[in-house]
């Protein structure tokens, strides 16, 4: 109220102008009439007639017993106290609820508002700057067609493989390590060259990717694939714990792959306490790992 205007008229018009703008229209009785206009009418009596007059949903919440309120929040002339019990009457025509004290009225008020929505729905108010014109709508399906466009290209970028890799050693191609190995029942260990294909390696830590491994997963299945590549000869002198990879030698393992388009950081979310490395076999990864470790028919 303290919003309205002096003159009793501007107040009124701005009132209807509240309720036209409302989707529904909420009555509270306790033990007071309210103030009166000039006409003898409360206000909130006015506002509750113009608002039934519109049509506007309206539900009531009258006090179940406004005689047992104190003095200083009931009217004080008899006047005002038979207006108070004829709203009340009228009032309770409409979707109405009785309370007893704040706590009542707050479930009450909640409870009935949203019994209120699911009987006459609205979409609300929307202010105007705010409301969408034709041409936003528009705007907004122009952009997101143009945001559809930047995802696909997004994805065909990350899926397509790496360009120039013609260069690059794969396939076929020979990668060989210098490790030391026992050649005889003796402790004493010699410098052997073993080699694998980078296409033996993928077929090797390729399927643990699948889902995801960590960075010792894959250089544990890197080590088994040389260990493998160990002469027949002299393997039964060289258990698979005793075989170390050089470090260097990993790291020329993981940039290759990289480099190959095969292999990309692990994506999935996990602990934070979890430290470990992750990797994930790309797109282009997964289909040339397949076509190695498939069976084929035989010739």
């Amino acid at each position: 109220m303290e919003l309205f205007p002096a003159a009793d008229e501007d107040a009124w018009s701005l009132i209807k102008e509240v309720i036209d703008g409302c989707d529904y229209y909420v009555l509270i009785l306790a033990g007071k009439y309210g103030s009166v206009s000039p006409d003898g009418v409360g206000f909130t009596e006015m506002e509750f007639d113009y608002a039934a007059s519109t049509g506007k949903p309206i539900i009531a919440f009258l006090h179940q017993n406004p005689e047992t309120l104190p003095a200083g929040n009931t009217e004080k002339t008899e006047a005002l106290q038979k207006k108070l019990d004829a709203f009340r009457e009228k009032a309770k025509a409409k979707h109405c609820k009785f309370w007893s004290s704040p706590e009542d009225l707050g479930g009450k008020v909640s409870r009935g508002l949203v019994q209120l929505r699911k009987r006459h729905p609205s979409p609300g108010w929307i202010p105007g700057k705010f409301a969408a014109s034709e041409s936003m709508l528009r705007e907004l399906q122009e952009l997101r067609a143009k945001l559809a466009q930047f995802e696909l290209e997004a994805v065909l970028t990350v899926a397509a493989p790496p360009r120039d890799i013609e260069t690059l050693a794969q396939g076929e191609d020979l990668v060989g390590v210098t490790v030391k190995l026992k050649h005889d029942s003796s402790s004493t260990r010699k410098e052997t060259k073993l080699t694998c294909t980078w296409d033996q390696l993928l077929s090797y830590f390729g399927p643990t990717m699948l889902s995801e491994c960590t960075d010792e997963e894959m250089m544990e299945r890197v080590k088994l694939a040389y260990y493998h590549a160990i002469p027949p000869e002299i393997l039964s002198h060289n258990p698979l714990s005793g075989l170390v990879l050089p470090y260097v030698f990993e790291d020329r393992i993981r940039v290759q792959f990289q480099a190959l388009g095969y292999i990309a950081p692990g994506e999935k979310k996990r602990a934070v306490a979890d430290k470990a490395r992750y990797w994930r076999l790309t797109p282009q990864g997964e289909r040339h790992m397949l076509n190695v470790r498939a069976v084929r028919r035989p010739t």
